[in-house]
């Protein structure tokens, strides 16, 4: 909680990884663990390391979800909803939809020769694409206020009561705008992705409502903020690294990109779980009932899994694109295991189509002269602010 690791957690993480990588906090009552192989051990062992924890964390919000299953029920209801994601139409429309999306953004300041990425970009962007996912109407204001809000209660680890207060009234009014938009599908369902869980059936079995809306709400307190802050970050990495000018010409230097941000500067820094019985670890040994912090940040950036592990590398052997965004993926952005992100590829989709549609707009793009990006964050982590400017480009070249 000190300024210096606020400032930039990854000296403290080194400090953990050699010299205490399995470490008591006393104020946070949890066990901190930071080494690629005891990170990783975590989130593949289901049988011992639980995600029960995300309960409480989310439980106020999103009531019980699939990031707090363990075991069958995990699998069982993770069948139900992996196929919705996979079907061609509905990702030929969101990516349609991205580009779209991406290019009414860009149009509304390319004229102006400069701008807050992060405030007309990428704040934007997802709740768009979230929108579309669910077949909600583009001109739902309330809807646009709900993710706001939301977004904000996911991080707000300063504990402020004002957006506490906000986050809950805005669960509780998308919950009940869920629960109607749950019954006409299930009437009239159509290609939306509500549409999609409803109909989705293995083993005849359907989703129950309680779990659609669940859903719902974790995709808007999850997938929000943390595809917001992996455009921050990867816009960042690739013009700090002088690589703009070649992402419309060189053939997946986004997709190699995004790879790279994921493994060096991963959205979500922290995870949690609950073991379930006593167990050892590289260092050391944890008792059962154990909170603990899987330090993502740190494991990604482990020396004894990754060459040159702080450094920016598009070209990394040992991190490959090709994998970065399956459940075969060797950083743990996206975390590993039964409990791989379900919509990780979703994710990859629609940034690197978002980012394509803007240095294509934009060429010239770079950061604002003397603007240095400032991570913040504690369980999330990104820049709060992206000056860039570019060379103006009048409206009418932007149709």
């Amino acid at each position: 909680m000190s300024e210096e690791y606020r400032r930039s957690p990854y000296p403290t993480f080194e400090t953990l990884r050699r010299h205490h990588p399995l470490f008591y906090d006393a104020r946070l009552d949890a066990w901190i663990i930071s080494r690629y192989e005891d990170v990783t051990r975590a989130f593949r062992d289901a049988a011992v390391f639980s995600s029960r924890s995300w309960d409480d964390q989310l439980r106020p919000l999103v009531q019980h979800s699939l990031m707090a299953m363990d075991g069958e029920e995990h699998a069982r209801h993770r069948r139900l909803i992996s196929p919705a994601f996979q079907r061609k139409r509905l990702t030929e429309r969101i990516s349609s939809s991205i580009e779209t999306s991406a290019r009414q953004l860009v149009r509304a300041f390319a004229a102006d020769g400069s701008a807050d990425f992060a405030e007309h970009f990428s704040r934007r962007l997802p709740v768009r694409v979230i929108m579309r996912l669910l077949g909600v109407s583009e001109d739902n204001a309330d809807f646009r206020r709900w993710y706001r809000a939301i977004v904000d209660y996911s991080g707000n680890f300063d504990q402020n009561p004002e957006v506490t207060r906000a986050g809950l009234a805005a669960g509780e009014e998308l919950a009940a705008f869920l629960d109607e938009q749950i019954r006409r599908r299930r009437a009239d369902p159509g290609e939306d992705l509500i549409s999609l869980l409803c109909t989705s059936e293995v083993d005849g079995e359907r989703m129950a409502d309680d779990m659609i809306k669940s859903f719902g709400l974790v995709l808007l307190a999850a997938g929000g903020e943390t595809t917001e802050k992996a455009l921050n970050l990867t816009v960042c990495h690739l013009l700090d690294n002088r690589l703009g000018a070649a992402v419309p010409t060189e053939e997946r230097l986004l997709d190699r990109a995004l790879a790279e941000t994921l493994r060096l500067t991963p959205p979500v820094q922290v995870i949690t779980r609950v073991t379930r019985e006593a167990v050892t670890l590289s260092g050391g040994s944890l008792p059962a009932g154990a909170l603990v912090f899987l330090l993502v940040g740190a494991a990604n950036r482990d020396p004894a899994r990754f060459e040159r592990p702080d450094t920016f590398d598009v070209y990394r052997q040992d991190a490959e694109a090709d994998r970065a965004f399956a459940g075969a993926a060797q950083h743990l952005a996206f975390g590993s295991g039964r409990h791989f992100c379900v919509g990780a590829s979703l994710a990859h989709m629609e940034i690197t189509t978002a980012l394509r549609v803007l240095f294509d707009m934009l060429p010239g793009l770079r950061l604002s002269p003397g603007f240095v990006p400032r991570d913040v964050g504690f369980v999330t982590r990104g820049p709060q602010q992206v000056l860039i400017d570019f060379p103006p480009v009048p409206a009418h070249a932007t149709r």
